[in-house]
């Protein structure tokens, strides 16, 4: 058997709420991890209910080099990871969800990629749905420029939370990986796909299985963000878009009244957001404008959906 690499300059950050039995089985292979390779470990629970805080303790009880956090509340994603990364101490810091299953040489991997470049500020792996194997994130290209980096792990350099700032705890829930991704390239950094580094996530939602309260801050936090960063002539079209595709993949469930219900939560978005507006470079706006640029977010003109739909397979 190989030696583990050294990860001595990496924090690993997990974010977790109300997951316990996932997220059990999770830290302790972690905190071997932590033990063979150097890396730092943080634990950040999201005030969890269902006894995770208590075992979270238990395991990390003793370990060197692994930190717990416990909030008050629930800050959602972005606060949540806002905790994490003010007690990170090393140079990167990977970024995993309390059901994604990474080992240290997919770790090591990834880092390799991003110390290519300094211009390389944020990077995600091939991401597999645990348990099914589906794909979530994968590309033909192995060193595939993003739209955003994968909230269920990516790695970042901790120069690029230096340059830009932590995230935008205004996304209450969704849009926090676009928002900082938007904001990294401003800044000059590449986000990338790493093909060379698999990891497993236990967790896929179907947008049908998704409920009304998420979708609506899902339209909401996605709409701030487009005219947070973007001209109107970019911001109205990606908006109306990533309206239209939640309206449609849910009105059997939730009945007439919800495009109106969504409707209202994109226009509150919008309002937000021009608000809030800080426009970014014109380059950026040209790359966030490409129709083949993924993952989707409501860059891609209607049409071509329906095109692809009815193309012989």
């Amino acid at each position: 058997m190989s030696p583990a690499p050294d990860l001595s300059n990496i924090s690993i950050v997990v974010l977790s709420f109300n997951r316990g039995n996932t997220l059990g089985r999770n830290l302790i292979a972690l905190a071997q991890m932590v033990e063979e390779t150097g890396c730092e470990l943080i634990v950040v629970d999201n005030a969890s209910t269902d006894g995770s805080p208590e075992m979270i303790a238990d395991i990390l009880s003793g370990k060197t080099n692994t930190h717990f956090i416990l909030n008050n509340s629930n800050l959602g994603v972005a606060g949540g990871r806002n905790t994490g990364w003010r007690e990170a101490t090393r140079d990167f810091i990977l970024n995993i969800d309390d059901d994604t299953f990474i080992t240290a040489e997919a770790v090591s991997t990834m880092r390799a990629s991003i110390q290519r470049s300094a211009r390389f500020g944020i990077v995600s792996p091939r991401i597999l749905h645990a348990a099914t194997g589906k794909v979530q994130l994968s590309f033909d290209d192995p060193d595939y420029r993003l739209a955003n980096f994968h909230g269920a792990c990516h790695l970042i350099r901790r120069a690029v939370l230096d340059v830009v700032g932590l995230n935008d705890e205004n996304c209450t829930f969704g849009g926090e990986e676009l928002d900082l991704s938007i904001r990294a390239r401003a800044a000059g950094f590449d986000i990338a796909y790493v093909g060379d580094a698999t990891v497993l996530h236990d967790n896929l939602v179907s947008k049908a299985e998704v409920g009304l309260e998420r979708r609506k801050r899902w339209v909401y936090n996605f709409t701030r963000v487009f005219y947070k960063h973007f001209p109107l002539r970019a911001a109205l079209p990606f908006s109306l878009r990533y309206l239209l595709s939640h309206v449609v993949s849910g009105v059997r469930a939730f009945g007439p009244g919800f495009g109106l219900t969504l409707t209202r939560a994109a226009l509150h978005g919008c309002r937000d957001g021009r608000r809030q507006h800080k426009p970014v470079p014109p380059h950026v706006v040209r790359f966030y404008r490409n129709p083949d640029l993924r993952p989707e977010f409501g860059n891609r003109p209607l049409w071509r959906k329906l095109m692809k739909r009815r193309a012989p397979h």
